[in-house]
């Protein structure tokens, strides 16, 4: 879902997004797809 919304944000389909939101989504996408490849 993290990197969907940061997406939308990309291209300009989420345009209130606040950076701090951005960087949080970011840390949380970052996060998710360690996990990811851990468990692969």
């Amino acid at each position: 879902m993290a990197e969907r919304l940061l997406e939308a944000n990309q291209r300009n389909l989420w345009q209130s997004a606040n950076q701090k939101t951005l960087e949080k989504l970011r840390a949380i996408a970052l996060e998710a797809e360690g996990i990811i490849e851990a468990n692969t």
